[in-house]
């Protein structure tokens, strides 16, 4: 098992109509994968309440490489990615 943080963000627009990501909820799992992590997070966070246009996934354990996972897999997001700290 891995740790990984699962973080959901909303898109908005900032007074001057510039694009930002909103932190809307952020929690740690433990699960075999990043595609498992958001499957359980989404379950624990209840994402369709929140609607999050954004999922990062964060590999706790010290890996460097950046993992884009497919946004179809988790819907109702516009897109989702994974980043190894």
């Amino acid at each position: 098992m891995n740790s990984y943080r699962v973080s959901f963000y909303k898109d908005l627009l900032n007074s001057d109509g510039h694009g930002f990501k909103c932190l809307q909820s952020q929690i740690d799992v433990e699960s075999d994968s990043p595609s498992q992590a958001v499957v359980l997070a989404e379950r624990l966070v209840d994402n369709e309440r929140l609607n999050a246009d954004c999922i990062e996934v964060v590999h706790l354990s010290g890996h460097d490489e950046l993992e884009h996972l497919p946004n179809q897999t988790f819907a109702p997001c516009k897109h989702t990615w994974s980043r190894a700290s």
